[in-house]
This record gives C-alpha cells, sequence and structure tokens, in this order.
C-alpha cells in the first residue's frame, strides 16, 4: 500500500513533469498573481503568521510578507535574463569546432524543510525560486508553523501553481526524516540547527541526494575604533530585539575596540534596559535565556541591563570574555556578550574560535578598514553599519559556511541553486577525422599546444604555422587507403 508521502511525492513528479515544459512566462504569472495579491491583503497572512508564532503584525509584515513580495518581484524581472541559455563557442582537439549551448535545467522534486521561526519567508523564498525553474516543491513545516505554511500553499494554488505541484506535507518530525531519505525527492532545502542539519545530510547521502543546508548562526558583531557607536548601538539593539532574538542572523556576540568599549556598553545598556523586545520570548525560550544567563554569571560575566530571571521582554546584555563567548555559542535566545579587544586583529582571532559562520556586521566609517576586516570573516553575509536587515534582501545570495551550512538561498544564486546545468554540445558537420586518431597526431595535438599556450605573441603564432602544417600531413596520412 501506498503511504501518503510516497503518493503526494509521485503526484509531485508527475505535474513536474508537465510544469518543466511549460514556458517561462507561464511558470511566472502565478508568481506575479501572488505579488499583487500580497500588496492587496497583506494582513491575512501576517495574522496568520503572527497567531502561530506569537509576532506582532508589524514584524510579520516587515519580516515575511513584504521580503516575500519582494522575491515575487525579483523573479519577475529577472529570472529570464538569469536562466537564458548561453553559447559557448567549441575549439576542438582537432582540425573541427562547433558551438554548446550550456542551459539551466529544474532539478525535478524539490524537498522543503521549512523551520518555524520566520515560517513564511523560509518556505516562499526556496518555493518560488524552486517553481520559476521548473520544479515540483513539497513543503515539510514544523510542527509549530504548520498553520502558516498551509496559508501561504493555499496562495501558491490559487494564484495558478497546480496543486500537485507544490503539496503541503504532514508537520511530523517521523515525515521529515522519511522525506529526507526517500529516493523519489531530487534536492532537500533545509533550514534549522546544525545538529539536525546533520542527520538531514545523513539520510540524503543515502540516495546521494544534493542539499542547501541553511544552519545555526552565531553572528559576530565588529565594532572597530572610528566607528559610529551610537549607530552600532542602536543596530545591535534592533537586530537583538527583532523576532525575540530567534533569528539566524540575530547578533549574538560584539567584539569592541577597546578604545570605545565604556561608550558602548554604556549605550547598549541604556537602550537594552529600556527597550523591550519586540515580542515576548516564548515559554521555552525563556527557560533557554535564563540558563545561559545563570551559566555566564557563573563564568563571571557582568550583567550590563539588569535583567532578571524570568523577563520574558528583556534581551540578556553580558560583558566578558573568550570563557563567556563559549558558552553562549550555539544559542537562540536574544542574548549578547560583549568582549573587549585591543584591535581588529584580535577580534578576528577570537571570531575564529567558533566554527559558525552565517552573517557578521562590521561598523567602521572608513572603506578601507571596512574591506580589510571582511576579507578575513568567514561569514557568507556581512553587513557594513547594520545589523540583519540585509538577510531580507531578494537580490542577495544568503549562506553561511562551516558549522553554518552551504548552499545559498535568494538572489541570482539563490535561483540558480534549483537548477543544474546542462550543456549541449554540437560539432560542427560531418568532418570527424579525429574518430580516426592515434600516435601519429601526436605532432598535430603538440602544434595545437603550443598555438593555443605559449607565452607570446610570435610563440602562439609559430604555433598556428605548424597546426596548419601538421593538420594537412595528418589528414593526407589518414586519406590514404590501409593496406
Amino acid at each position: 500500500m501506498m503511504s501518503d508521502l510516497e503518493s503526494a511525492l509521485r503526484q509531485a513528479r508527475t505535474a513536474q513533469q508537465l510544469w518543466a515544459r511549460s514556458s517561462l512566462r507561464e511558470r511566472l504569472q502565478p508568481v506575479a498573481n501572488l505579488r499583487a495579491r500580497l500588496a492587496r491583503e497583506p494582513q491575512v497572512l501576517a495574522d496568520v503568521v503572527a497567531a502561530e508564532i506569537g509576532k506582532t503584525r508589524f514584524e510579520a509584515i516587515g519580516t515575511e510578507v513584504l521580503p516575500v513580495a519582494d522575491v515575487c518581484a525579483f523573479l519577475c524581472e529577472r529570472a529570464d535574463e538569469i536562466l537564458r541559455p548561453r553559447r559557448e563557442s567549441l575549439r576542438g582537439t582537432m582540425p573541427f569546432a562547433g558551438h554548446a549551448t550550456v542551459r539551466h535545467v529544474p532539478w525535478g522534486v524539490v524537498a522543503s524543510i521549512v523551520p518555524w521561526n520566520y515560517p513564511l519567508l523560509l518556505c516562499a523564498g526556496p518555493a518560488l525560486n524552486a517553481l520559476v525553474a521548473g520544479n515540483a516543491i513539497v513543503m515539510k513545516p514544523s510542527p509549530r508553523a504548520k498553520n502558516t505554511v498551509a496559508a501561504f500553499a493555499r496562495w501558491l494554488h490559487e494564484a495558478g501553481f497546480p496543486a500537485e505541484l507544490a503539496p503541503v506535507l504532514d508537520c511530523s518530525d517521523e515525515n521529515g526524516r522519511a522525506l529526507a531519505a526517500s529516493p523519489l525527492i531530487d534536492k532537500i532545502v533545509f533550514t534549522g540547527s546544525s545538529k539536525t542539519g546533520r542527520a538531514v545530510l545523513n539520510a540524503a547521502a543515502i540516495n546521494l541526494v544534493p542539499a542547501t543546508m541553511e544552519l545555526s548562526g552565531f553572528d559576530a558583531v565588529h565594532v572597530l575604533a572610528d566607528a559610529d557607536v551610537k549607530l552600532a548601538a542602536a543596530a545591535v539593539t534592533f537586530g537583538v530585539r527583532l523576532n525575540a532574538g530567534r533569528t539566524c542572523v540575530c547578533p549574538r556576540r560584539v567584539f569592541v575596540d577597546r578604545s570605545v568599549a565604556a561608550e558602548l556598553k554604556e549605550q547598549l545598556a541604556q537602550k537594552l534596559s529600556t527597550c523591550e523586545l519586540l515580542a515576548p520570548m516564548d515559554s521555552q525560550t525563556l527557560i533557554e535565556a535564563d540558563a545561559l544567563a545563570a551559566k555566564l554569571s557563573a563564568l563571571g560575566a557582568k550583567n550590563l541591563n539588569g535583567r532578571t530571571t524570568g523577563d520574558c521582554k528583556k534581551a540578556l546584555l553580558f560583558s566578558g570574555d573568550a570563557q563567556a563567548m563559549r558558552a553562549a555559542e550555539g544559542n537562540f535566545v536574544p542574548a549578547l556578550v560583549l568582549m573587549e579587544v585591543a584591535d581588529a586583529a584580535q577580534a578576528l582571532q577570537e571570531e575564529s574560535a567558533s566554527r559558525y559562520a552565517l552573517g557578521a556586521s562590521i561598523f567602521s566609517r572608513s572603506l578601507e578598514q571596512v574591506m580589510r576586516v571582511a576579507g578575513d570573516v568567514p561569514s557568507g553575509m556581512v553587513a557594513v553599519n547594520e545589523c540583519v536587515a540585509p538577510a531580507g534582501e531578494a537580490a542577495l545570495p544568503f549562506g553561511g559556511a562551516h558549522e553554518s551550512g552551504y548552499g545559498v538561498r535568494g538572489g541570482v544564486e539563490g535561483l540558480l541553486e534549483m537548477t543544474r546545468p546542462q550543456s549541449l554540445a554540437f560539432a560542427r558537420g560531418n568532418f570527424r577525422p579525429h574518430h580516426l586518431a592515434g600516435e601519429e597526431a601526436e605532432a598535430l595535438l603538440l602544434a595545437l599546444l603550443r598555438a593555443r599556450h605559449a607565452p607570446g605573441i610570435f610563440s602562439r603564432a609559430g604555433g598556428w604555422i605548424s597546426y596548419a602544417i601538421e593538420s594537412v600531413k595528418w589528414i593526407r596520412g589518414i586519406s590514404k587507403p590501409r593496406k
């Protein structure tokens, strides 16, 4: 008997094969329809997100609905340019050549394992990219965000995407494990913790299914000696208050030059003593936040904003050393640990102690300083004089390295992630003397190598002359009747 999962995947496969044969213009029309509806009725989806996740409508619109509309706009405006096949010339190794077309073909059935913290944005981005590229997308929501994903799927279907092409699966963890291990999928998009990501990859490895993995973050903020400290404090405060700290690129560790450390501490302490989180922590986040605060205090880190145990409306703000940084690693709560450093070099050295490399921020008035520090920051996204905000830009690729995963969503690269390149090579004419080539063609190949790659224009010109002579000799040789 066929399971519900297998049935959904087989139906998606059938729908995808038909969908891939449609024109890009046809695939983009539902995207345009969705974009228009998001503009007309933003509160509808925002209210679903707010009710399910505990965000304010303000946050739901600003961090989920509006960025999804931006993704729609990006695809409508840029997908044709990005997915357009390109022509390349074939140079050949014998006296013939031709041309090739390199095109971007869909993977087939893409499985998206959707997280709960930004369930609309992190579901919609990969889904729209996959569908525009010609794939089917099967969505496995978190149990904590199943209503949001179901609502978005309904909007997809009502916009014109076939229902079988974009189904929502059962939200259970067991179903997620079965999906990752299924031979009926062609690619996985996963957003979540590094621990769960490893389990997904282990399951996918059975069938050698490729994956885009956006995993945990432990974002570093570099406040250099010449930084606008008020701006840095405001940006960091914004970043840690957003979504109660449950943001993959939330600022979590701040390396500040000793010369401006006192000013930054004062600014952050004032802001995070009086400014509440945009939405209170849920019960589980509060438990984790209190546990982290106790751990940091036990290590001698200093509580800078006076937050007390059980306060679900205030972020954690601690000043500590490298040991405190290690203790905070991997947390998913609204917590900042600030460390004074002698200079940017020490900050980079301290940052490298962690394997997380998703996002980072650099605050400086000097472009030269920013570029120098950014060159040594491993993160996939570096915000300059800002925190978090660039992660929502539709035109930018977003992804990490090391413990934070690999592959990207968003931008040109995010759309291309939903395709694989296929080369179609066409030889010119019917002349195929190389089919008969053997050791006698060695001189011809040596002449060609020199013609193409010898240093200096005269050496290459000599190579082409030799190549022409050797070509004639070789063709005459293979044209003689064999005894």
